[in-house]
Formats: C-alpha cells, sequence, structure tokens
C-alpha cells in the first residue's frame, strides 16, 4: 500500500486501533486473516470516499449517516429495466442493515454498521448513475440507427447520379445521416455497457448482504473462528463495488463529453 493511500485511510485507522488494509482499486486483494481493526478501518475509509462523493465533500469532512427509513424508491420515469436493479440495490442494503441491527458482538456490529453506511451510499450512486441510462434513452427514441444507415445509403446512391450543387447537396445530406447513425449506435453501446455494469455493481451489493449474513451465522453458531470475524471476502465485495461505480461515473462522464471514452467490452 502507498504512502498517499495510507495516508487517505489514517483516520479510519486511528478509529479501527489498527493499521489499513488493501487500497481499493489498486490491484491489491485483501491480506489473509487480516487484523479485525485492520478490516474495519477499510470499511470506514470505504464509505467515507462513496459519502464523499455523493456530498461533494471532503475526506475530513462529516459522514452522511444511513437512512433509517431506508434509501428513497427509484425515480419516476426511469426505464424498467434499470428501477428492477435499483430495487434489488435497496433490497441489499435493507438486508445488510437488519444483519447489523441482529448482530450482538460489538466488533462484527461495527463492522457491519460501517458496511451498511458505504453500502447505502452505493445505492444511491447507483440511482444518479442511471439517469444517464434514461438520457440516452430519451435521445434515440423512436430512431432505428439501421433507417438512418439506410437513409445514408440511399443518398450516397442518389448523390452519385447527379451532378453539380445537387450531387453535392446529397453527398452532404448522406455525411449528416452517417454522423447521426454513429452517434446512435455509440449511444447504444454506451446504454449495454452503463446496464452491464450496473447489473454487476449491484450484484456485488447482494454478494456483499450475503457475507454478511454469513458473517452473522457464524457468530450466532458459535464458531470459533467467528469470535474474530474475518471481513476479507467483504471486503472484497466492497472493493468490487467501488470498482463498479467508478466505471459508471467514467462512462458518465463520457456520455456527457468531459472525460475519455469507455474501454470496449470483450
Amino acid at each position: 500500500m502507498n504512502g498517499p493511500r495510507l495516508l487517505a485511510v489514517a483516520p479510519a485507522a486511528l478509529l479501527a486501533a489498527a493499521g489499513a488494509s488493501a487500497a481499493l482499486l489498486a490491484g491489491a486483494s485483501a491480506a489473509v486473516a487480516l487484523p479485525v481493526g485492520a478490516g474495519i478501518g477499510l470499511l470506514v475509509w470505504a464509505a467515507q470516499t462513496v459519502t464523499d462523493r455523493l456530498t461533494g465533500g471532503s475526506a475530513a469532512g462529516p459522514r452522511r449517516p444511513p437512512d433509517p427509513a431506508g434509501p428513497a424508491p427509484a425515480r419516476a420515469g426511469l426505464p424498467p429495466d434499470v428501477g428492477r436493479w435499483l430495487e434489488r440495490a435497496s433490497a441489499a442494503a435493507d438486508r445488510l442493515d437488519r444483519h447489523q441491527r441482529d448482530s450482538t458482538d460489538s466488533t462484527l456490529t461495527e463492522a457491519l454498521a460501517t458496511a451498511v453506511t458505504f453500502v447505502r451510499a452505493a445505492a444511491d450512486e447507483l440511482r444518479a448513475r442511471a439517469e444517464a441510462v434514461r438520457i440516452i434513452d430519451a435521445a434515440t427514441a423512436g430512431t432505428d440507427p439501421e433507417a438512418v444507415r439506410g437513409d445514408q445509403r440511399r443518398l450516397e446512391q442518389e448523390a452519385r447520379s447527379r451532378q453539380g450543387a445537387l450531387r453535392e447537396a446529397k453527398e452532404a445530406s448522406a455525411r449528416a445521416a452517417g454522423e447521426r447513425a454513429a452517434s446512435l449506435e455509440r449511444l447504444a453501446e454506451l446504454r449495454e455497457i452503463l446496464m452491464a455494469t450496473l447489473e454487476s455493481t449491484v450484484l456485488r451489493l447482494e454478494a456483499a448482504a450475503e457475507r454478511g449474513s454469513l458473517l452473522l451465522s457464524l457468530h450466532a453458531a458459535g464458531d470459533i473462528a467467528a469470535s474474530e470475524p474475518d471481513l476479507t471476502l467483504l471486503e472484497q465485495e466492497l472493493e468490487a463495488v467501488q470498482a463498479g461505480l467508478d466505471k459508471l461515473d467514467d462512462i458518465s462522464r463520457s456520455l456527457h463529453g468531459t472525460g475519455p471514452a469507455p474501454p470496449e467490452e470483450r
């Protein structure tokens, strides 16, 4: 873990009374058998990161507490396929919150409470990023890229049989049709990437909730190892959620022309 990452997680490490864990999005996985304090430190830092991105606050600023009533329902007007995934994200946050409330172990309760803060903030950010899908659908509603390509081919053919100013006009129209078709095709591709990333991120949120359930079950069953819960798998799921949020952010910026286009899906 490099120096800047350590400085970024120092407040969380103080709260956890241990060093920081693996750096998010740096490609490193959490160490095996992490000290409990270090695991909690990572969870606190991860929750702060997402909350700051939503509120515009700094790393030293106040953290937004989780909403006891749970996240707001999916925004009206969002496409049905988006709404279904946002509902699943909210449900995952609710499940993890219930696990935290059911915990009777102070260490596990603290870790789950911090994870709940992260997951609720992540669900909020997913809801904000999903707006890009609605924008794409509004921009392309009722327009078939193949039909526009057909117009382009027709205009190119007509231009070849014309002369002078009429030919130039037909060629200009063909170019305009081609550019429009390319734009529509790119928007359709961006929508597919957005949806695939949204789906994978929500699935990671659900996996995080399941990790919380497993930790709670092990403790309730009196598992010896659960007396010092290994938070590694939960941390890894939250790291994957953060990676998905960052990718959605990159796609949204490319859609608004403020960032590079996302890489091609393979």
